[in-house]
């Protein structure tokens, strides 16, 4: 059986076989089929035409786009399936921008963003080509509550303890005040503030106050970045313009100017952001079940690739079966529990793909049918397989 061999960057399955992170992570989504119960067997890809065997690592065009790879690779007595889009290039142009506002983010801000599909990690907010990080500045009032008092005719100032004694406003009460009995007076990021909470909030809301008028607010630093394009396109400015509303600071939006920038990043021969991984993913997982290269039932393909996306691949972030709050499921590996997380960067890697589909052999021989089958059976399976034996020489 003739196999296809070429000579590949050494860096080429660095993703695979080493604890790094690399560039090529962000066009790829990989699953660690680490369940116990499924089983696989690479000899039919072994013996099979059109396929890239190099380092133990098996290449052939997917199923659900010529275009890009499968790379497939045992490690640590686990198959790792790879879904790969090469790179045209090594060098991303960005558009970015930047500017500080006072920033209040409340928790239902938080999920009025998601609902309009953002991706919400902490500060730092994702959709398709679009990365928002914000970072709030602390300021330099004070360190803990006690610095922080009271002040004012009806105790409605929270200021430091000096300013709080000196501190003199007209002893009018005002209904709003009635709202201060939900928070409490004290430092919040190095300022002396009245602390921010959701029932706080709707409280003053209700009365017509906006929050950012009695909690004091700290600059925040907000930078944007389109990447994969020189400026934003006008379906993005939608897109931002939308989420800064949210966020209450749409009005700097309106003066922002991007520049544009390259980046050392891969850009793929594919849209990344447009391309469906999980589908990708789902199409090469039936496949290989089909002819008998895995074994996994219908409930995990579609539970791996309920979560796979864009970027779950390499050592840190790919899918495989790992315990979160003392129940396992298919998850990234960095949303586990107690992840091991490396920090160290590859270098981008070279992908030349087989010249056409992948051809498995028709015909299988008495040697392989029982090279598969003992690759497969093992545990229950194993002590069925000596409980029919015994009854034979029963009989």
């Amino acid at each position: 059986m003739r196999k296809e061999f070429v000579l590949i960057s050494l860096l080429i399955f660095v993703p695979l076989a080493s604890a790094c992170y690399n560039p090529m992570d962000s066009l790829a989504v990989e699953v660690r089929l680490n369940r116990p119960g499924i089983y696989y067997d690479l000899t039919p890809l072994k013996n099979a035409e059109n396929v890239i065997i190099d380092d133990g690592s098996i290449i052939y065009r997917s199923h659900y786009d010529e275009r890009v790879a499968v790379i497939l690779k045992e490690v640590n007595s686990s198959l790792w399936i790879r879904i790969q889009i090469p790179a045209k290039s090594f060098e991303s142009t960005y558009a970015h921008a930047s500017f500080e506002s006072p920033l209040l983010i409340s928790n239902e801000s938080f999920e009025r963003i998601k609902a309009l599909g953002w991706e919400v990690k902490n500060y730092t907010f994702k959709k398709e080509s679009l990365y928002i990080q914000i970072s709030p500045k602390n300021g330099d009032e004070c360190r803990r509550d006690s610095e922080c008092a009271v002040g004012g005719c009806s105790g409605e100032v929270c200021t430091t303890k000096d300013l709080a004694r000196e501190i003199v406003t007209p002893c009018v009460y005002k209904e709003w005040y009635g709202c201060l009995r939900l928070t409490s007076c004290g430092c919040y990021n190095g300022f002396c503030t009245w602390k921010p909470n959701p029932d706080f909030e709707k409280c003053l809301k209700e009365h017509g106050i906006d929050p950012s008028k009695v909690i004091k607010l700290p600059l925040a630093e907000v930078y944007i970045a389109d990447y994969g394009k020189e400026k934003p396109s006008e379906e993005d400015i939608g897109e931002l313009r939308e989420l800064f509303e949210v966020l209450g600071i749409s009005c700097a939006f309106d003066k922002l100017q991007f520049k544009s920038g390259t980046i050392d990043t891969p850009v793929g021969i594919i849209d990344p952001y447009s391309f469906n991984f999980s589908e990708a993913l789902r199409v090469e997982l039936e496949w290989l079940r089909e002819n008998g290269i895995i074994a996994v039932g219908d409930e995990d393909i579609s539970a791996i690739v309920e979560v796979a996306e864009k970027g779950k691949s390499g050592y840190n972030s790919h899918i495989g079966w790992y315990e979160k709050g003392g129940k396992y499921s298919w998850i990234a590996y960095d949303e586990s529990d107690n992840p091991l997380l490396l920090r160290c960067v590859g270098q981008p890697f070279e992908l030349k793909l087989p010249s056409g589909q992948v051809e498995l052999s028709q015909t299988t021989t008495q040697s392989d049918t029982t090279s598969q089958q003992t690759g497969t059976i093992c545990g229950p399976g194993l002590i069925l397989g000596l409980v029919l034996v015994a009854r034979v020489f029963r009989k």
